[in-house]
């Protein structure tokens, strides 16, 4: 947990051996109307301090953070936080490369709390998906310092671990001309010479105020946001979560990608209430390429359709380096992201969400796929989006029972990992049904975060990411039974799937009694249905919905996997439920 410093006394935060105070020297006076217009200009990003050992990021940022009113916060103490150890130890016991890769994770988790002064490390501006993410969220400013400053101040200290070896001067030259040029690519430069702190803090918020050298806020700036960091190595996005930023996502895309063609995937009842103003954007931004508008859904998701998109993204001209574009629910992202992985090869591909079960849990993950006669999703590739784009403005035009559907994917991840959210989710369903506001985003955030950490450590559901399906081996079947129909929709599947799991669970003397009615009576009060018998249109057959089941993906030697519960938030892979019990068990589920 970080524990950020704020409205300190400097002198309570100074640290010797950096930027020794001058003695005699007064600091010049800062009014009170320059730090306002420096908050106003600073909007709701982050400051971020970067540069070299020795450069004053800490004692700088402590007084600078106290002046605004600003938590303090010192990556290199969250990182020691986080590994139990010191970076001394860190170096010593893993090395760099680890040590980087751990500072790259709790940058990006850092980056996502707000406003805040946070002091990095010297290597990590260096990284470059730091440097994006910094880019893209915040406002960066480089403490430049002359290696004779460096040098007397480092000098004054041993536990460095890249000078602790060899020739420290030769280090640090070395690691000015290597860092120096990338540093440069901050958005503000600030010498640091001896001087008093003050006089420092004071000449940044003076430019601060100025608002010359930074960047201009955009919609994420001026709207509660948020953004989930899906960590994948070399494949790693982010998940913006926001409302109103879908005009904004030409800029948004055009500072990350560059000016590529992008071509828009979309169906018939998206582009309605919502194209225009994606069209618009991009255009804006001069990388509009084209858009696909599909038939609404899941019958979409087949092969037919799958190759006369792929023939249509070609005649766009859009190559390995453009971006398809999937701005629709569930069924849009699959069928386009399926086609961006297999054109070319590969294209890269940003999610635009616009259901609510898309937003938590489709988008994120890389799944895509069509569905076959023999069940859903068979046929597929895992393929990761470059970035998602949650505009959470536009689930108000979406259906009621669209948003309905969507919310059950919400409450899984309560009930298969986090029982703490699903008491938050019955105390609170109502606020996120309620006006799209704080309640809603906290509940898109928590899945989203819930569903990127088992992404993250399971991408191709060889382990873990199998919990993720809570539901989804009754819902998937159901759904099969239906025909993909409007009778029932994939939320809803999974809405009774996941009470049948728990009831199972029940039966099997895994859980205790009376949890699955905890979820059937929150999953009813939303107005999701819990049975099989209320899916309208006819009475299922056990038989013909346990051979269905033996379509599913999980499927391994023939063995149906379930995803059972041993409580609220603790579910758990099963393969060793015999098939007659599942006959049974649905017999008598079918009859309820």
């Amino acid at each position: 947990m970080t524990t950020p410093s704020r409205g300190l006394p400097p002198e309570t935060n100074q640290e010797t051996g950096e930027l020794a105070e001058s003695v005699g020297v007064e600091p010049p006076m800062m009014d009170a109307e320059a730090i306002e217009r420096a908050k106003k200009n600073i909007g709701q990003r982050p400051i971020v301090v970067v540069g070299l050992m020795g450069c004053g990021k800490s004692s700088v940022g402590k007084r600078l953070a106290f002046k605004l009113n600003l938590p303090f916060v010192d990556a290199d103490d969250e990182i020691e936080r986080a590994a139990a150890k010191t970076i001394n130890e860190i170096f010593a016991d893993h090395g760099e490369a680890h040590f980087r890769a751990g500072e790259r994770k709790v940058i990006a988790r850092l980056l996502g709390n707000g406003p805040q002064v946070l002091a990095t490390g010297g290597g990590a501006f260096i990284n470059p998906e730091t440097r994006r993410r910094i880019k893209d969220t915040s406002i960066s400013i480089w403490l430049r310092a002359d290696l004779p400053v460096l040098m007397r101040r480092v000098s004054k200290r041993d536990h460095r671990p890249l000078l602790r070896n060899g020739n420290p001067e030769a280090t640090m030259r070395k690691l000015i001309e290597e860092r120096y040029p990338i540093y440069a690519e901050a958005d503000m430069t600030v010498e640091s010479r001896d001087e008093p702190h003050d006089v420092i803090v004071t000449e940044i918020i003076n430019r601060l105020a100025a608002g010359t050298e930074i960047p201009a806020m955009s919609i994420l700036d001026a709207n509660p946001s948020r953004a989930v960091h899906v960590d994948l190595a070399d494949r790693s996005y982010d998940v913006l979560i926001a409302r109103g930023i879908l005009r904004d996502t030409g800029a948004l895309l055009k500072a990350r990608f560059g000016e590529v063609k992008c071509g828009v995937v979309t169906d018939e009842n998206v582009a309605r209430f919502h194209l225009e103003t994606l069209e618009e954007s991009l255009k804006a931004a001069g990388m509009f390429a084209g858009s696909v508008i599909m038939k609404p859904g899941e019958a979409t998701k087949n092969f037919r359709d799958l190759a006369a998109l792929s023939e249509r993204l070609l005649e766009m001209g859009l190559e390995r380096g453009d971006l398809v574009l999937p701005f629709g629910g569930g069924v849009i992202g699959d069928l386009a992201g399926f086609a961006a992985g297999i054109l070319r090869r590969g294209v890269r591909f940003v999610q635009i969400p616009t259901s609510l079960l898309a937003q938590v849990d489709s988008s994120v993950g890389g799944k895509t796929g069509i569905n076959t006669p023999q069940g859903k999703n068979l046929i597929g590739v895992f393929h990761q989006p470059s970035l998602v784009i949650a505009d959470t403005a536009v689930l108000t035009t979406l259906p009621p029972r669209e948003m309905r559907a969507g919310y059950a994917e919400v409450a899984k991840y309560g009930l298969l990992g986090d029982e703490p959210f699903f008491s938050w989710l019955e105390a609170n369903w109502q606020a996120v049904f309620g006006n799209n506001g704080p309640a809603l985003t906290q509940a898109i955030e928590t899945s989203v975060a819930a569903k990127a950490a088992i992404v993250a450590r399971d991408e191709t559901e060889t382990g873990d990411r199998a919990l993720l399906n809570l539901g989804h081996t009754f819902g998937h079947a159901l759904e099969a039974w239906t025909g993909y129909s409007d009778r029932l929709l994939h939320g809803e599947g999974v809405a009774i799937g996941m009470c049948l799991a728990i009831r199972l669970s029940e039966e099997l003397g895994i859980c205790p009694p009376g949890r699955a009615e905890r979820a059937a009576n929150h999953l009813r009060a939303v107005g999701l249905p819990t049975k099989i018998s209320d899916i309208p249109g006819g009475t299922a057959d056990p038989a013909e919905l346990l051979r269905l089941m033996g379509q599913d993906k999980k499927v391994k030697a023939g063995k149906l996997a379930f995803i059972l519960v041993r409580d609220i938030g603790q579910a758990f892979v099963s393969r060793d439920v015999p098939p007659e019990t599942v006959l049974a068990f649905l017999a008598r589920e079918i009859a309820r």
